[in-house]
Parts: structure tokens; C-alpha cells; sequence
């Protein structure tokens, strides 16, 4: 049964799922977990949750092991679903190889009535870091003019705003002055969405709601200077889209999950 409460037929549900980090091969593992096997296990239970879900968006590091197997399988594997999903590239993805949904650098925009989410590249090629582009913003600004009628939601990989981590906190959007520059020119973004940190989190910037979600995979411990993975299980998060503008979010996780991750590592 959905969570949802005082559901109206005008209503979006928008799942974000985020950093599956799959190997080439489904049996593989990744610090002692497997990581196919959990990233089913969160489908199956947002699946059970939500028996409506307009999109299925996920925030990038799809892929531990970025080959073309890794994402073909991915593909095969979501399209079964019969639920729109979409997906932006993390600093672990390939982008001559990651499935967009439209060529770059223009960000893609998924419509939705009254809402409309905008994907953010904020991968570069060989850095941990992020980076949106010049000329990704200047899109990004063509497109929140285009759509002023519209509610907006941001999805972008790397966390904006610092999580109070030393060591992740060094590998954020290293231009988020310029993307909150730009921002305060709108009144009509109500969120960004990010994946990468492997934790919830609310940032509250200029009335717009900054949220990262857990991984369907390891978990990362909130505020540790040092890396270290964190005990508790995957999950994903729910948002639900009100046609007024207003927006509920809910953070879901798995129970029962059984998972023996190796805490010793010192990286991923």
C-alpha cells in the first residue's frame, strides 16, 4: 500500500534512486555486498510502496565497473519495469558510453503538467569533483525562462552545499556559486535532487530544498572527516508532487536486508 496520503489523480510520484554503483557482471561484488542484488532489492520494495510511479529518476554512479554490459543491462533491466526512468551520469560513469536521454550539453527536461525536472550533467571526465559547464548553464537559464509556468526540480550528481565531511566534502560541485547565482534569478525551483554523498540530507538555500538521497548500495557515515561506510541499509527517495506547487518527500529504506559490508576499506 503507498504511503502516500491524500493522493489526488493531479499528483506526480517521482522516485529518485541513486549510485547503484553495478559491476560488469550482475554476480560480482563491491565491498563485500552486491550490488545488483540490493539495487533489486530497493525496486522491489518502491515497487511494493508505490503502485503508481510517473518516473523513476536516477542521480548518477550507475555504474561501478562503466562498461557498455554494465549499462546495457541496466537498461534492459528498468525498461521491464514499464516506468519512465531517466538517469544522469556520476564521476564513476563514462559519459562516451552513459545512456542520456538527450544529446548534451543541453540538459534534458522531463514534463510532468504543472512540474518539470531539469537533468544536470555535473560529471568530469577524470575527477571525483564536480563541475557544471558554461554552457550547460547557459541552457539551464534558457530553460527555467521557457518554463516559468512551471514548478522545477534540478537533478545534478554532486552535492551543492558542504555535507560537514571532510573527506566528500572535497569532492563536491566546485562551481556552486555559479549555479546558485543563477538560481536566485527564480522563484520557481523548488528543489535539486543529488546523489553521491550515500545519505539523506535537507540543505534549505533561497527557500529551494537541496536533498541527497541513500544509495541502493553502501551507505557513507554522516559526519565523518574521514571515509567511513555506515551501517544502515540502502534506500531511495519518494517525492510527491502536488499540482498547487507544494511537494512532500519521504526517504525509504530497506528492511530486513541483510548486507556484510567491509567497513575496513579506506575508498571506493
Amino acid at each position: 500500500m503507498s504511503v502516500v496520503k491524500n493522493f489526488k489523480h493531479t499528483d506526480k510520484i517521482i522516485i529518485q534512486i541513486t549510485d547503484t554503483h553495478l559491476m560488469d557482471r550482475a554476480e560480482t561484488e563491491f565491498v563485500n555486498m552486491n550490488p545488483e542484488q540490493s539495487f533489486h532489492a530497493v525496486i522491489d520494495d518502491l515497487l511494493a510502496e508505490y503502485p503508481h510511479i510517473d518516473a523513476i529518476v536516477h542521480t548518477g554512479d550507475l555504474a561501478q565497473v562503466a562498461k557498455p554490459e554494465t549499462y546495457a543491462r541496466y537498461v534492459k533491466y528498468m525498461q521491464n519495469l514499464g516506468i519512465p526512468f531517466f538517469q544522469i551520469p556520476g564521476n564513476h560513469d563514462k559519459a562516451e558510453i552513459f545512456p542520456f536521454h538527450v544529446p548534451q550539453p543541453v540538459p534534458a527536461v522531463l514534463d510532468f503538467d504543472e512540474w518539470c525536472i531539469i537533468l544536470l550533467n555535473s560529471a568530469v571526465k577524470g575527477k571525483v569533483d564536480g563541475w557544471i559547464q558554461p554552457e550547460q548553464l547557459q541552457h539551464l537559464e534558457l530553460l527555467l525562462q521557457q518554463h516559468e509556468n512551471k514548478h522545477v526540480i534540478l537533478a545534478c550528481h554532486h552535492h551543492p552545499f558542504d555535507m560537514k565531511s571532510q573527506w566528500i566534502d572535497q569532492h563536491k560541485l566546485k562551481n556552486t556559486p555559479a549555479l546558485t547565482d543563477l538560481l536566485a534569478k527564480f522563484t520557481h525551483i523548488k528543489a535539486v535532487i543529488c546523489g553521491h554523498v550515500h545519505q539523506d540530507s535537507l540543505h534549505i538555500w533561497n527557500n529551494i530544498h537541496f536533498l541527497s538521497t541513500p544509495s541502493t548500495c553502501v551507505q557513507f557515515k554522516p559526519l565523518s572527516q574521514d571515509f567511513a561506510l555506515d551501517e544502515v541499509a540502502p534506500g531511495y527517495r519518494c517525492l510527491h508532487l502536488k499540482s498547487d506547487g507544494e511537494f512532500a518527500s519521504q526517504i525509504h529504506r530497506l528492511t530486513n536486508f541483510e548486507q556484510k559490508i567491509n567497513k575496513e576499506i579506506s575508498g571506493y
